[in-house]
C-alpha cells in the first residue's frame, strides 16, 4: 500500500490550500490553553493523528503547523496555510464556527472556498463531539508567525469562485451515520476510513474535474508517479489476511510480504501506528467487509432525473443560479433566499418557481431583486432547471415541469401588454416567444367577440381557440386569450393601472388552466379552491371536483401562517354564508393591509380556510357547500390580484425626544 506524496496525492482535485493540523512529537513541550479541558485536548490530539494532517501543514520541520509546504501541481504551485494560533498569520482569531465551516464545508474565515486538496468532502462526516475535541486541540497549538508564499495557480484555477461548480456537482455535506445491521467495530472502521482517514482521496481514481469516482471507490489511483493500490475488499482478500494487514498498519511491515515505502510510510508513522489496537482492528474489519463500489456516482444515483437531464440541468444551475443561491442552494443569509427546503420551491404545484425564473422577483424584505431569465433560457431549459432545483439537496418535490407548461407561464410572465406601449393600454399585438408567429388573428377576434358578450369561462375559451386555430402550443393559447381580452378591458373606464391588473389577473388564470392540462397525475396540494403564489402575485386554483366533501386544512400554521390565520378568523367571526362580494372584497383588503409582510396568496388562503370551516357547518348539500366556498375564494383572490402592488416602506429612526426646558 503506497501513499502518494503529501499534497500531490490530491492534485487531481484541483489541489490547493488545505486546512487542519495533526499532532507532532515536537508539540509536547508546549502547554495547552489553561482554560481547556486537558482530556478534551488529548482526545483532539488523537483525532488529529487519525486524520493524518500534520505533514500537509509543515513546510519547515522546525515550524510545525506553520504551513509553507510547496505543492507543485499541473495547475501551478500552491502552499499550505499556517494553522497555528498566531493571530496575524495563523488562525488565532478564528471562532469555533469558522473552524467547523472550513473543516467540514471547505469555506475559509473570509468566505473563500477551499480547493478539494483539503479533504473536506471526507471531513464533513466528522461527528460533533470529535469536532469539538479537534478544536480544543487546535487552540492549543502555539503561535508561530509565518506567511506562506502566494499560490501560483494558473488561470482559471486561481479563481476560487470556480469551486462553485465543483461543489454543486460533487460535494454533499453531512455527518457520519452508522450502518444498521453492522457491528460497532465495523461502523468505527467505516468512520475512520471514510471520514477521519479519508483513504478514498488516495486510493480512488478521479474524473476530469478532480472528484473521486464513487463507482470506482478504493480501486486504486496513479498520482504523481506513485500507485495507490486498490484496497477494495475483493482485492485485499486476494493477497492479505486480517492478521497480516493489522500487523502492517502497526509496524509498516508484513514479514515475507512487503515493507512500507514511499509516501505511505508517512501514513503508518504519523497516523495509523499511533492509533489504538482497537481502532486498527476496526480499520481491518471494515476494509475486509466494505461495500462494493456504486454503479454510478452518488449524486446522480440520488436524483430522480435521467442522466442526460441531470447533466444539463446542473450546468444550467451553475451558470445561472449558483453565484447568488450558492452551491447546494443554501442561499446567502438575509440577502438571497435558500432554495433547499424552500416551501415555494418544493410545493406540489411548480408554478411559483417557474414564474420566479421567467419573471424575476422584486425586492422583498431583506432580499434583493431577482432578474428575469425569460430572455436567456428557452422552455426546455427552464423546465430542466426547475426540476433540478425541486429534486436536489434534499428537496423531494415531483419533477413535473414540462416545456409546454413553461410556455404557458412564459406568456403570463412577460406578454406584450407589459411594454411601454401597453402602459397606455393601446393593446398591441401579443406575440409569443422569439420566433413564434403569434396567435391566429381570426380565432382571437372570435374570442374577443365572445368575451364582449359576457363569456368568461377560460376552460371553454381554451377549447374554442384550439378548435378554431388548430394550435395546441401552450404559450400561443395564453397569448391568444390575452389578446382577445385586452380590447374588452380597454373599453372600461378604470384607470390604466387597474386595466393592467385585470388583464394580468386573466392571463395568470389562463396560464393556470393551460399548464394544468400538461400535467399527468395529481399535483394539487389542497383539494379545495386554493390560492397559489406565482412570483409576487397569486392565482386561483379551482378544485378538481365539485362533488367531493369539503376537506378544510387544519388550523395548525402549516397551510398558512398562524398570525394571518388568526386575523382571518377574527374578521369572519359571526359570518353566515352566503357572503356578498363587497363584504368578501372588504375582508381581503383589510387582512392584506393588516399583514404587510404576508404574501397575497397567504392572505387569500387564510380567508379561504376560515370560511371553509364556516361553510362545513351549513346544513345543505355538498354541491352547495362547494359552490359557496368557490364563490368566496374567487372573489377573495380576484380582489387581491387587482390591488395596487405594495410599496417598499423604509422605517425612519425614531426622532430624539427633546430635553425638557429648564425652568427659569
Amino acid at each position: 500500500m503506497v501513499r502518494v506524496s503529501r499534497y500531490t496525492r490530491r492534485l487531481a482535485a484541483l489541489a490547493a490550500a488545505t486546512f487542519l493540523g495533526a499532532a507532532t512529537p515536537a508539540l509536547a513541550q508546549f502547554a495547552p490553553d489553561p482554560s481547556a479541558d486537558p482530556a478534551l485536548v488529548a482526545r483532539g490530539e488523537y483525532i488529529a493523528k487519525a486524520a493524518d494532517c500534520m505533514p500537509c501543514h509543515t513546510g519547515d520541520k522546525s515550524k510545525p503547523f506553520a504551513g509553507g509546504l510547496a505543492l507543485n501541481t499541473p495547475f501551478g504551485a500552491i502552499y499550505s496555510p499556517n494553522i497555528t494560533s498566531d493571530r496575524t498569520t495563523g488562525i488565532g482569531l478564528w471562532t469555533y464556527d469558522q473552524f467547523v465551516n472550513a473543516v467540514r464545508n471547505g469555506i475559509r474565515k473570509d468566505g473563500a472556498y477551499l480547493y478539494p486538496a483539503m479533504p473536506f468532502d471526507a471531513y464533513t462526516e466528522i461527528t460533533d463531539d470529535d469536532m469539538k475535541a479537534l478544536w480544543a486541540y487546535a487552540r492549543a497549538i502555539p503561535p508561530i508567525p509565518n506567511t506562506p508564499p502566494d499560490n501560483q495557480l494558473e488561470f482559471p484555477f486561481n479563481i476560487r469562485l470556480g469551486m462553485l461548480a465543483w461543489r454543486e456537482l460533487f460535494f454533499d455535506q453531512g455527518r457520519f451515520h452508522p450502518t444498521a445491521g453492522k457491528s460497532a467495530e465495523w461502523n468505527r472502521g467505516a468512520y475512520l476510513v471514510n471520514a477521519l482517514g479519508h483513504c478514498g482521496d488516495c486510493h480512488t481514481p478521479r474524473n476530469l474535474m478532480g472528484a473521486t469516482k464513487a463507482k470506482a471507490a478504493f480501486l486504486g489511483a496513479d498520482i504523481d508517479g506513485f500507485w495507490a493500490p486498490d484496497i477494495d475488499t475483493a482485492s485485499l482478500k486476494k493477497t492479505w489476511t486480517p492478521e497480516t494487514l493489522t500487523n502492517f498498519f502497526a509496524t509498516g511491515s508484513a514479514p515475507g510480504k512487503t515493507s512500507v515505502f514511499g509516501p505511505m510510510a508517512e501514513v503508518i508513522h504519523d497516523s495509523v501506528s499511533k492509533m489504538t489496537a482497537q481502532d486498527r482492528a476496526a480499520l481491518v474489519t471494515y476494509l475486509f467487509d466494505a461495500p462494493a463500489p456504486a454503479d454510478k456516482p452518488a449524486l446522480q444515483k440520488a436524483s430522480p432525473l435521467s442522466a442526460d437531464v441531470y447533466a444539463r440541468a446542473s450546468k444550467l444551475y451553475i451558470d445561472n443560479c449558483a453565484v447568488c443561491h450558492m452551491d447546494k442552494g443554501v442561499g446567502r443569509g438575509d440577502a438571497v433566499p435558500a432554495l433547499s427546503g424552500n416551501p415555494a420551491v418544493i410545493a406540489a404545484e411548480p408554478y411559483n418557481v417557474i414564474m420566479a425564473v421567467l419573471g424575476g422577483l422584486p425586492v422583498g424584505g431583506t432580499y434583493g431583486a431577482m432578474p428575469s431569465f425569460a430572455g436567456r433560457l428557452n422552455d426546455q431549459q427552464v423546465a430542466d432547471l426547475a426540476n433540478y432545483v425541486r429534486t436536489s439537496w434534499g428537496n423531494a418535490a415531483a419533477p413535473n415541469v414540462t416545456p409546454s407548461m413553461v410556455a404557458a407561464w412564459r406568456a403570463a410572465a412577460a406578454p406584450d401588454y407589459g411594454t411601454q406601449a401597453a402602459s397606455a393600454f393601446t393593446c398591441p399585438d401579443v406575440g409569443g416567444a422569439p420566433g413564434s408567429d403569434g396567435p391566429d388573428a381570426k380565432a382571437v377576434a372570435a374570442l374577443s367577440a365572445m368575451m364582449a358578450g359576457g363569456q368568461r369561462s377560460i376552460p371553454m375559451m381554451v377549447d374554442t381557440y384550439k378548435a378554431a386555430s388548430g394550435s395546441s402550443g401552450s404559450g400561443t393559447i395564453v397569448d391568444a386569450l390575452t389578446a382577445a381580452y385586452c380590447p374588452v378591458v380597454a373599453k372600461s373606464n378604470a384607470p390604466d393601472w387597474q386595466k393592467t391588473a385585470e388583464l394580468r389577473r386573466f392571463t395568470l388564470q389562463a396560464a393556470m388552466e393551460v399548464s394544468r392540462r400538461t400535467i399527468t397525475g395529481p399535483v394539487d396540494s389542497q383539494p379545495i379552491a386554493w390560492a397559489l403564489p406565482v412570483g409576487p402575485g397569486l392565482v386561483l386554483k379551482e378544485p378538481a371536483s365539485l362533488a367531493d366533501k369539503l376537506a378544510c386544512p387544519a388550523d395548525d400554521g402549516k397551510a398558512v401562517p398562524a398570525g394571518v390565520s388568526a386575523g382571518a378568523a377574527k374578521l369572519l367571526t359571526g359570518v353566515k354564508p352566503p357572503m356578498q362580494g363587497a363584504a368578501i372584497a372588504s375582508a381581503a383588503t383589510t387582512l392584506y393591509q393588516q399583514n404587510p409582510k404576508a404574501r397575497p396568496s397567504d392572505v387569500a388562503n387564510a380567508l379561504i380556510a376560515s370560511y371553509c370551516r364556516i361553510v362545513t357547518g351549513v346544513k345543505t348539500s355538498v354541491a352547495e357547500q362547494n359552490a359557496l366556498l368557490n364563490q368566496f375564494a374567487g372573489q377573495a383572490v380576484q380582489t387581491l390580484q387587482l390591488l395596487p402592488p405594495r410599496k417598499t416602506v423604509v422605517e425612519a429612526a425614531p426622532a430624539a425626544t427633546p430635553a425638557p426646558a429648564k425652568k427659569k
